[in-house]
């Protein structure tokens, strides 16, 4: 016969109550049962546990000694149960992110604050990269999850739409446009722009694109590599821009954005993962984000 956990689960209770009776009732089982457990307990370790009369039961030195370690064995078991259980139900762990910053004020910022509330357990960590640096940290196991504003084409990745956003034109207040409050994407023609630098991302690239389809190929005064290091350069002096819309999200005054009707290139942001990823955290994750973004979601006009 070998000591189980049933058999100090049945003895700390008996401990606890000291009654057989009270126990039993404490256990769902019934006496015979119980004093045949505890029997085969103390067979095990040798030893008397329990003193019993007819009125009462008194623990012995080796019983109140068992007692408490038992106790706390079975209490760090149950806690290892529920760490366990919540882990495998995506409750604790740990969620490694890439993203801009644009897309942190976007509505990223926003998710994370409420997955926090309903995941308190779970960390995340956001990385800001360029994109392209984003899918080499996805693709090497450094990252989980990726916010992008691109499907990638690689067959390795998942992507989901997280949100829609359009591109804006970006100017001084004092720029010649700034009255405006729509301008079409060929106004923009004879300007001098900061633009993210087309290397940085697909996106960048897109952009750049969109400039040619509408008859002209964007005059660069300065690159950068984020989107958010944009607006200080205008607010010098250097051109337009053409930015997602959520870089107006905390701007100060001295810049102006305006739409680009139906000339505006998207600027809709995806949620991307390694294919075949079945980690519970991020499994979690996914669901959740698809709940917080789908009351958000809008069909572009």
């Amino acid at each position: 016969m070998s000591l189980e956990l049933r058999h100090l689960r049945y003895f700390v209770t008996v401990a606890d109550e000291l009654s057989f009776t009270r126990a039993a009732q404490r256990l769902r089982i019934s006496q015979p049962p119980l004093s045949q457990q505890i029997q085969d307990l103390e067979a095990v370790l040798k030893t008397q546990l329990l003193l019993r009369t007819s009125r009462r039961v008194e623990l012995t030195a080796a019983g109140e000694a068992l007692h408490a370690r038992a106790k706390s064995i079975l209490e760090q078991v149950d806690a290892a149960v529920q760490e366990a259980a919540s882990i495998g139900r995506g409750e604790r762990g740990r969620i490694l992110i890439g993203a801009t910053g644009s897309i942190l004020s976007g509505g990223l910022a926003d998710l994370l604050a409420g997955y926090r509330h309903e995941f308190p357990e779970v960390t995340t960590t956001l990385f800001e990269q360029a994109p392209r640096l984003q899918m080499r940290a996805l693709q090497d196991k450094k990252t989980d999850i990726s916010f992008i504003r691109l499907r990638p084409e690689s067959d390795d990745f998942a992507s989901e739409l997280a949100w829609r956003e359009d591109v804006v034109v970006a100017m001084s207040s004092i720029h010649r446009l700034a009255g405006r409050k729509r301008i079409a994407l060929k106004d923009l023609r004879d300007e001098e722009y900061v633009a993210l630098a087309p290397e940085s991302s697909e996106f960048a690239a897109s952009i750049r694109d969109s400039c040619v389809a509408a008859g002209f190929l964007p005059r660069i005064a300065h690159e950068v590599v984020d989107a958010q290091s944009i607006t200080g350069l205008l607010a010098a002096g250097f051109g337009v821009a053409l930015v997602p819309s959520s870089i107006a999200r905390f701007t100060t005054g001295e810049i102006r954005f305006r739409s680009l009707g139906a000339s505006a290139p998207a600027a809709d942001v995806y949620i991307v993962h390694r294919n075949g990823d079945q980690s519970t955290a991020l499994r979690a994750f996914m669901a959740f984000a698809r709940r917080f973004f789908q009351s958000r979601l809008k069909p572009r006009d």
